[in-house]
């Protein structure tokens, strides 16, 4: 990868939950989980954000969960929306 490739990328030192790899686990994006009131009846109307980052060792997903109703502390120019599956996007 072209270090500046690597720059663009936003890291985080995270352990892997997998691998038990302690890294800089590349940002893979964020998903407010309670988009559609999913999880409405345990932190009601508010939203509730968790961040994927790939474990360079061994590319499993780690999430990072964030205070309910507060957006993920991702830099703006890195921040990146993900939508959950085909039948959740309707």
């Amino acid at each position: 990868m072209l270090v500046e490739e690597k720059l663009k990328e936003y890291r985080r030192l995270l352990k892997c939950s997998t691998c038990g790899n302690v890294g800089e686990c590349i940002y893979v994006g964020s998903r407010n989980v309670n988009e559609r009131g999913e999880v409405s009846d345990i932190v009601g109307s508010k939203e509730m954000w968790i961040s994927y980052f790939r474990c360079p060792n061994c590319g499993a997903i780690e999430v990072e969960f964030h205070p309910v109703g507060s957006k993920p502390d991702i830099p703006p120019k890195h921040f990146r929306e993900v939508k959950g599956s085909e039948e959740e996007r309707g």
